[in-house]
């Protein structure tokens, strides 16, 4: 009696094709996209319609954790998932490198505007980049407990002197605005920030002649108002003690002054 070959393996059990993979990920993106636009999205739908054409050697629940390996992998890039998708665990390395694949094929780039950062500056510039996005979009999850990294960057040796004396001639008045300090900060004295008009960074002097008293929308204003240049010019014609320095040629866009009351 001959012997009968061992029954062929489910379809459902073999390795997903590339073809799958990307139809998922299409799948997905698009739903994602949806989401973060604030519109509703019917994954139940999604997945019958992937089942009826490129999923069709696939059932439901594998279509389920397929969509749930995608939300792993965008996890470990800091890059948000669906909130129906709860990330799946023990994703195999090799499953997620081809799912990130398949994301960086199927416009992974138009989401990294949501990835989150450490640093000031791609924060501001995703920030920008999110509010020129029409609507308010869904919720954001956010981050219950976000992560640290640790950061390097350079300080300046303050005189403590130079800013006290600052403070004590503005004597609680804005030197920008002519208004009184917002607040009573916890030191007892009205709260205004000593802002040096030539940057550190630009290789600006520690001096009473570069530094002005300002409250924190005009100190703001330095730094990011579209009017700032305009803005210092004019606490260089209403302020006699201020000199106009010039800065160094090569500016030093890494050195950063960290101050726990004010940045300058």
């Amino acid at each position: 009696m001959p012997v009968s070959s061992p029954p062929e393996a489910s379809t459902a059990s073999k390795n997903w094709t590339d073809e799958e993979l990307a139809a998922s990920v299409r799948a997905y993106v698009a739903m994602l996209r949806s989401e973060l636009a604030g519109e509703p999205i019917n994954k139940a739908e999604v997945n019958r319609q992937l089942r009826e054409t490129a999923l069709a050697a696939r059932t439901e629940s594998a279509v389920e954790l397929r969509m749930q390996n995608i939300s792993s992998t965008l996890f470990d890039l800091r890059l948000p998932h669906i909130i129906g998708y709860r990330p799946a665990r023990n994703v195999g390395s090799s499953v997620k490198l081809r799912i990130g694949q398949m994301l960086e094929a199927n416009g992974l780039e138009t989401l990294t505007m949501y990835q989150r950062t450490a640093d000031e500056r791609e924060l501001a510039r995703k920030v920008t980049a999110l509010l020129r996005q029409p609507g308010n979009g869904g919720v954001p999850a956010g981050s219950a407990a976000p992560a640290q990294v640790m950061t390097h960057s350079l300080r300046y040796v303050r005189d403590p002197a130079v800013k006290a004396w600052v403070l004590k001639v503005a004597d609680g008045i804005c030197e920008g605005c002519d208004m009184a300090a917002p607040f009573t900060g916890t030191d007892g004295f009205p709260y205004l920030e000593v802002h040096h008009i030539m940057p550190l960074a630009s290789h600006g002097s520690d001096t009473t002649s570069n530094c002005a008293a300002l409250c924190p929308n005009c100190h703001r204003r330095c730094h990011l108002s579209l009017d700032r240049d305009e803005f210092r010019l004019a606490l260089y014609e209403k302020l006699d003690r201020l000199v106009l320095e010039v800065p160094d040629s090569v500016l030093n866009e890494y050195a950063v002054y960290i101050d726990p009351s004010n940045n300058s």
